[in-house]
């Protein structure tokens, strides 16, 4: 289970470090001339794809094996509010932050503005941000 657990975490920081990467793009490619913005949302949408995607799925299935390999009880406090928001972060992401993003990326290739459509993603992905925060307590500190 050290391997599985070690996966377990490298998928954490992947699915993280996407979100705190997309925190930091989102207001600076709102900002940029319109050559750099195209280059941030598509730099942006690798990011999506390559960390928060693939570091979800991580996620999924080695939380899924750690739960039946060390027998956690679900309905122990912790490991339920955890997977609860995770559960929900992925909902986010996957309902409103992944289309948000391609909508941008989409916008800011024909040279539409771009700033008013994303205030919204900008709120919701520091919501997320935070969620993901939280689980990563829950998960490191059990603390009930």
């Amino acid at each position: 289970m050290g391997l599985t657990r070690a996966i377990h975490v490298a998928g954490a920081a992947f699915m993280l470090g996407g979100v705190t990467v997309h925190l930091l793009l989102r207001p600076a490619a709102a900002r940029a001339a319109e050559t750099a913005q195209k280059a941030l949302y598509d730099l942006a949408w690798r990011v999506q794809v390559v960390m928060v995607m693939v570091g979800s799925a991580v996620l999924l299935v080695t939380g899924i094996a750690l739960w039946l390999g060390e027998r956690f009880r679900l309905a122990s406090g912790w490991l339920l509010l955890g997977v609860l928001l995770y559960v929900a972060v992925s909902a986010l992401d996957g309902a409103f932050l992944s289309p948000n993003l391609r909508r941008l990326r989409l916008a800011a290739r024909s040279g539409q503005p771009v700033a008013a459509a994303d205030a919204a993603g900008l709120t919701i992905q520091a919501i997320t941000w935070f969620l993901l925060l939280v689980v990563v307590f829950l998960m490191t500190a059990r603390p009930f």
